[in-house]
């Protein structure tokens, strides 16, 4: 796949498990890094461990109102950009 995400900053929601990790692989290969959030901190610590640099991870329980609005906050003081948000978390 041609690095068509190079330069950009994505963040992926659910990114420990299943669709939400599923698009976060395909945006790392596509050459972003990739905010993984979720609130799984020892599958995010592994999964940035397996990919390296690229992936940013953010422990976020998203069920809770008042951690959720720190997402943007987070995710910008992280990454200092972002420029696809793929909000996957149900």
């Amino acid at each position: 796949m041609a690095k068509q995400l190079q330069g950009k900053v994505a963040a992926v929601t659910g990114a420990a498990s299943g669709i939400g990790l599923a698009s976060a692989e395909v945006m790392l290969a596509a050459g972003a890094r990739v905010v993984m959030v979720d609130r799984d901190a020892a599958a995010l610590e592994a999964l940035a461990n397996r990919h390296g640099e690229a992936v940013i991870p953010l422990v976020i329980d998203l069920l809770d109102p008042t951690a959720c609005a720190t997402l943007l906050p987070q995710v910008l003081a992280k990454a200092g950009q972002l420029d696809i948000l793929h909000a996957n978390a149900g």
